[in-house]
C-alpha cells in the first residue's frame, strides 16, 4: 500500500492550525490564511455547503459571533491524524452562548457538549476542502444543532449578501 507523503507546506499548515486552535482559537484573520480562495466547506448534519472564501468567512463570523470562549470553555483537541493530503481533527467544544443565533437564550456549554470531526484536504499548504461533522453529547443539544445551524446558514447569507443580520 502506498502512502502520501506530508510536503512541508502541508506540515506548516497543520502545526499552524494547531497553534490557532490550542492558542489563538478568536483569531479570524489568522484562521481565514489557512484556506484556499475556493474552499468547499459541507457541514453536517445540515449538509448546508459553502463555497469560496466569502462564504465560508460569513459563516465563521456568523457563528463565532453567537458565542465566547473563556477559561474552561475551549476548544480541546481529542485527537488528530494526516495522511500527507489529508488531515483530521477531532475536538470538544465548550463555550457561552451569546443569544446571536439562538433566538435570543443565553447559556453556557460545558466542555464536551458538541463533539466535532473535520476531514481537511490540504494543497499547496491550504485547506481547499473541508467537511465538518457536528454531534451533540446530550438528547437536547442534538436536537437543536439543525436548527442553530440552519439559523446560521441564513444569517450567513444574508450577510454575504450584504443584506446584515436582521431577524
Amino acid at each position: 500500500m502506498e502512502t502520501n507523503k506530508l510536503s512541508k507546506a502541508n506540515e506548516a499548515l497543520i502545526q499552524e492550525y494547531l497553534d490557532i486552535v490550542e492558542h489563538d482559537s478568536e483569531n479570524l484573520e489568522r484562521i481565514m490564511r489557512l484556506f484556499a480562495d475556493d474552499i468547499l466547506f459541507e457541514l453536517e448534519p445540515t449538509g448546508d455547503v459553502y463555497r469560496g472564501k466569502p462564504a465560508m468567512q460569513a459563516f465563521v463570523d456568523v457563528a463565532m459571533s453567537g458565542r465566547t470562549h473563556s477559561g474552561q470553555y475551549t476548544l480541546q483537541i481529542t485527537n488528530w491524524f494526516t495522511d500527507g493530503d489529508q488531515l483530521c481533527i477531532e475536538y470538544t467544544h465548550g463555550g457561552i452562548l451569546t443569544g446571536v443565533y439562538t433566538a435570543g437564550i443565553k447559556a453556557r456549554f460545558e466542555q464536551g457538549v458538541a463533539r466535532y470531526c473535520i476531514t481537511y484536504h490540504m494543497c499547496a499548504g491550504k485547506f481547499d476542502r473541508m467537511h465538518e461533522f457536528i454531534q451533540g453529547t446530550t438528547f437536547l443539544a442534538n436536537l437543536a444543532m439543525p436548527f442553530m445551524l440552519k439559523r446560521i446558514k441564513r444569517l450567513a447569507d444574508k450577510k454575504l449578501a450584504g443584506t446584515g443580520r436582521a431577524d
